[in-house]
């Protein structure tokens, strides 16, 4: 259930229209993974969560929306005038930074972003929790997230297939 909920690939044109709306330049590996795959719609959510161990890739154009609906929050600590940022990529931070990009979600609204903020970890994926801010992962792009997605699937200690054929991570 959970491989036939994810959605054709992305068409290049909702790729540079998500490009524009960010307004920064998307990493090589997040384009790939988008001309693979373009989410799972959200009323898929019960397929199950395929990306560790609880999060919905976001349709691209989902994408869009959710980085409109967190900008409207931007942390002023961070989002200065004309795209000048005040942290590093990878660096923690509370309120939501412009220069990430929402690439999945759970169902409490978190969301994992790429960090398109400068700095030695550029392109870098973190979590981003309303109530707490910017975790960092072991991942440094959208790559690395999806080669240790592989390698969780290929552990069945990691995952079982739910009643319904949803995968479940453990």
């Amino acid at each position: 259930m959970t491989a036939g909920a994810i959605r054709p690939p992305a068409g290049a044109a909702e790729v540079l229209r998500t490009e524009a709306a960010v307004g920064r330049p998307l990493p090589a590996d997040l384009r790939a993974w988008w001309r693979l795959m373009d989410g799972i719609a959200d009323a898929n959510y019960p397929a199950g969560f395929p990306i560790p161990s609880h999060y919905l890739p976001l349709p691209v154009a989902g994408v869009r929306e959710r980085f409109s609906d967190l900008s409207r929050f931007a942390d002023q600590d961070c989002c200065g005038p004309g795209g000048a940022h005040a942290t590093a990529a990878g660096e923690p931070s509370f309120g939501f930074c412009t220069a990430t990009i929402p690439i999945c979600r759970d169902l409490a609204g978190d969301v994992l972003v790429v960090d398109l903020r400068d700095g030695a970890r550029h392109g870098c994926i973190m979590s981003w929790w309303a109530e707490e801010g910017y975790v960092e992962t072991d991942w440094d792009g959208t790559a690395a997230m999806l080669a240790d997605t592989a390698d969780q699937l290929d552990d069945p200690t990691r995952t079982e297939i739910a009643e319904g054929g949803w995968l479940q991570w453990n």
